[in-house]
């Protein structure tokens, strides 16, 4: 590995991550929750939550971001999506690839015969109204993560003594998101570029998780050269 970096150069804390059943459990509590209307406004609320969860996770976006999304962000043709810089702190643009997963969600959320959008979108031209407003905020889009979502499917922690900050929220997707692509692509400016960095010291905290990165730093540490390596074995029971 030639090229060295600081893991934790300006890192206070770790951040918290979801595992894939995770994901899958919420989006499971989502289809089985009672606390929707019973109603099409209900099921269209239900899909609105899915796909607004599954944009913040597949794109890692900040939930303001995703909560501001306009139709008109979206290049069907190129099947690409622009991050207005106006809703994140960085106040960058960015143009982001709409994945497969995302398209299955949004595909459903859009659907014109089960959701037609001059009733259920009254003329807003956000991607996320509420029943109320043009776009649903990110206050009351936390507030449904964690009230209908996390606490549900028994995933809420609550905050520790002297912190307002709970364990998962929300803003846990992105991070989420995050680690998993760098675990997979080893990739750092690929994970800044796709957050939205301005510099590269906040993408490093995701270094931690990279198992390639870890495994380097365990031969390093253990005197192993990478050519010369080989699998250890390690008991079930430490010391047995």
């Amino acid at each position: 590995m030639e090229n060295q970096t600081l893991l934790y150069e300006e890192t206070k804390k770790l951040p918290e991550v979801f595992c894939k059943s995770d994901i899958k459990k919420m989006l499971e509590t989502i289809d089985n929750s009672n606390q929707y209307l019973h109603n099409m406004w209900g099921d269209w609320m239900r899909e609105r939550d899915k796909a607004l969860m599954m944009t913040i996770y597949t794109l890692a976006l900040r939930p303001k971001e995703a909560c501001k999304l306009k139709f008109e962000d979206f290049d069907l043709r190129n099947l690409t999506v622009y991050i207005d810089g106006a809703n994140n702190k960085t106040k960058k643009d960015r143009v982001l690839p709409v994945t497969n997963e995302l398209a299955k969600y949004l595909r459903e959320y859009l659907n014109p015969k089960k959701f037609p959008r001059e009733i259920f979108w009254k003329g807003s031209k956000y991607l996320f109204p509420s029943y109320e407003n043009n776009s649903i905020s990110p206050g009351r889009w936390k507030h449904i993560f964690r009230e209908k979502i996390l606490k549900v499917a028994g995933l809420w922690v609550a905050p520790e003594e002297g912190s307002t900050v709970t364990k998962f929220r929300s803003y846990t997707l992105r991070h989420t998101k995050a680690t998993e692509i760098m675990n997979e692509t080893h990739d750092l400016f690929l994970v800044a570029n796709m957050l939205g960095h301005a510099k590269l010291n906040s993408t490093k905290v995701y270094l931690h998780k990279d198992k390639k990165y870890m495994e380097y730093m365990r031969n390093r540490m253990n005197g192993i050269k990478q050519e010369e390596k080989e699998p250890m074995v390690i008991s079930e029971k430490i010391g047995s």
